[in-house]
């Protein structure tokens, strides 16, 4: 009696053999393997989590020990009390601020019993106006002891603050006395427990994340998935990785405020690699008995087989001029008839990839080779390179169009091979400009990093071209590169007789857009937030905050200046002057910042940028602007 699982083919006793042994092995080994794993994993991260939390409420109490302690030994303080006597609001607050500093206390604030604030550290000026925490300062009339605690915000920061009475012997003012908590307080919580530690507060604005230990894109992250009402331990995705969290609340007034602390689930299953090297044991042992299986049943073919087996070397060599011979009519003949015809496929291939090649990037010349060329596109997350060229209408009108055409040929050679050096993709020409793509037709994980690398190796390789223009007698030029990150449409657009892979949307033409600021602001490269977001291995100065033709939203814009640790301190030191500059810019103070700017100016005159903020500030100083006023620069034209 034949049996019902009797193959027919060579091939599908190879395909079951090979596939149901792996697949087995495979499937019992990682299934086990991983429960374990994920389930010893969540364990200890609970158990971490649970004791992270102890931890964090006895830092806090002691924080509140630390400061009723100082503010009962000020309320009984002789000096001070002397001090308030004086009723001299500079004298009383020369004497909270000594205080301030002895128990490095971030605030210090003296109330008046009706709600007045007498003297505060933290806004000296501020006099005689309501006090703004009257929630605390009631919660302390109403208390036993006539103190309270609490973490409020001032100024929009949160601190841990108490109020306890001055006692003259009767109360007679209110001493209030914080610390703030800030990056600096979780992060010396995260190097005792080795967990993240991040405060958010929910208000009617939203949640808002107010200190964290976590980088920029994971704070942005975790204020989207986020949820007060959520329960107090919960799992989530930030930058790819999973968290898992446990939120402890240590404010409930109208502005919740909560910690989450969180342990990441990848870092925690690390221990376990040596059973992934178990599974990679049991894989290899699978694949030698699948492979010895198939060398037995395959004995009866070993010549067809080796005659295949040497064509496809010739092919690899690329000799396609061979075609295999196989007189057999079975499986193996059918094969090599399949192969001879692939051989001829390839041969054609090979010859439109050559032809391709030389006129789109070898990069979309295999996206449009490997499938189906038809129109559409998809959204990808790209960063796309703007350059261009200053000074070549100049050099044109100079030389004929032969010579401008070889001089364009051997300045896009050297900057297309900047370009695919990084791993980027020349999109197209245009006249004497260059558009590059990063992530697409191929992505890479630091595409952004790539972008900003081949605009500063851009920048080299002018410098080198300018080199060797002098010494033939030709212009010095210089370059525009404008570089943004966005999602935009990349893909195959045109017409069905003509097609064109590249991308379109916004973010294209803001880098565009970018490209041609950089001549307003004196600079050869300007890239977006968003690409600097994603490139953090870079030493950037800031130039601006702004609002493009065709953009409603401001954009912040940033120079590269080099690797960080390719940098000099000079070069840093001149940045972070320039920042602070920027700073009071923004704040309003035009008259320290013209003064700063022009101080950065007479020191580098070769910085077009310091000129620009010092005449900014001048005319702002001569006209301020309305009480909207954000800093941002708005351009009307291209």
């Amino acid at each position: 009696m034949a049996s019902p699982f009797r193959f027919k083919s060579f091939r599908t006793r190879i395909l079951v053999f090979f596939l149901g042994l792996l697949v087995l092995v495979q499937a019992a080994v990682f299934i086990s393997v991983n429960t374990a794993s994920i389930k010893s994993a969540r364990f200890q991260i609970d158990d971490a989590l649970k004791i992270t939390a102890g931890v964090f409420g006895r830092i806090m109490t002691e924080r509140e020990a630390r400061l009723l302690e100082a503010a009962r030994l000020l309320s009984g303080d002789f000096a001070f009390k002397e001090a308030y006597a004086t009723r001299d609001r500079s004298t009383i607050l020369s004497a909270l601020d000594n205080h301030r500093m002895r128990i490095r206390a971030d605030v210090m604030t003296l109330v008046s019993m009706d709600g007045k604030v007498v003297a505060d550290t933290l806004h000296p000026e501020k006099t005689g106006g309501e006090f703004g925490l009257k929630d605390l300062v009631s919660s302390a009339e109403d208390s036993e002891f006539g103190e309270a605690a609490s973490v409020v915000f001032i100024d929009g920061k949160p601190y841990q603050m108490v109020v306890v009475p001055l006692l003259v012997p009767m109360p007679d003012a209110w001493i209030c006395i914080g610390f703030l908590i800030d990056d600096r307080f979780v992060q010396e919580l995260k190097s005792l427990t080795q967990t993240q530690v991040s405060l958010l507060r929910d208000s009617q604005d939203g949640t808002s994340v107010i200190a964290s230990t976590l980088p920029f894109f994971g704070r942005e992250a975790l204020k989207a998935a986020f949820r007060a009402d959520a329960p107090p331990q919960m799992e989530m995705v930030l930058g790819g990785d999973k968290f898992v969290s446990f939120a402890v609340p240590i404010s409930h007034g109208k502005d919740k405020v909560t910690t989450l602390l969180q342990r990441s689930l990848d870092e925690a299953l690390s221990p376990y690699k040596r059973l992934k090297s178990a599974l990679i044991l049991l894989f290899a042992l699978g694949l030698a008995l699948s492979v010895a299986g198939g060398v037995l049943m395959a004995r009866t073919v070993t010549r067809p087989v080796r005659d295949l087996a040497s064509g496809v070397k010739r092919i690899y060599e690329g000799n396609y001029s061979e075609p295999v011979k196989v007189e057999q009519e079975d499986e193996i003949g059918k094969l090599a008839g399949s192969f001879n015809h692939m051989l001829k496929g390839l041969i054609e291939r090979d010859r439109v990839r050559s032809l391709l090649g030389k006129v789109v990037s070898s990069a979309i010349a295999e996206e449009l080779l490997k499938k189906e060329i038809e129109l559409g596109g998809e959204e990808r997350e790209v960063t796309i390179l703007f350059s261009d060229l200053r000074g070549f209408t100049t050099l044109c009108e100079r030389h004929t169009p032969q010579e401008i055409l070889s001089f364009l040929n051997y300045y896009f050679t050297r900057i297309s091979s900047v370009i695919e050096a990084n791993g980027g993709v020349v999109d197209k020409y245009i006249g004497d400009a260059v558009m590059a793509l990063f992530g697409a037709p191929l992505k890479n994980e630091d595409d952004a990093a790539r972008s900003v690398r081949t605009a500063l190796g851009m920048r080299q390789a002018l410098i080198e071209l300018n080199t060797e223009f002098e010494a033939k007698g030709l212009p010095r030029l210089s370059l525009g590169v404008g570089v943004n990150t966005a999602t935009v449409v990349a893909g195959n657009m045109g017409s069905t007789t003509r097609l064109n892979y590249t991308v379109i949307g916004d973010g294209v033409n803001l880098a565009s857009r970018l490209e041609g600021l950089s001549k307003k602001y004196g600079v050869e490269i300007i890239v977006s937030a968003s690409t600097r977001a994603l490139a953090p291995g870079f030493v950037y100065r800031e130039l601006d905050t702004v609002r493009v033709k065709g953009k409603s939203e401001p954009v912040g814009i940033y120079e590269p200046v080099g690797e960080a640790g390719d940098v000099e301190d000079a070069v840093i030191k001149e940045i972070v002057s320039y920042h602070e500059g920027l700073k009071l810019y923004r704040e309003r103070r035009w008259d320290p910042a013209r003064k700063m700017f022009r101080a950065l100016s007479e020191k580098n005159p070769a910085c077009a940028l310091y000129a620009i903020y010092e005449e900014r500030s001048r005319e702002l100083i001569e006209n301020p602007p309305p009480a909207g006023w954000d800093g941002t620069t708005v351009f009307h034209e291209k």
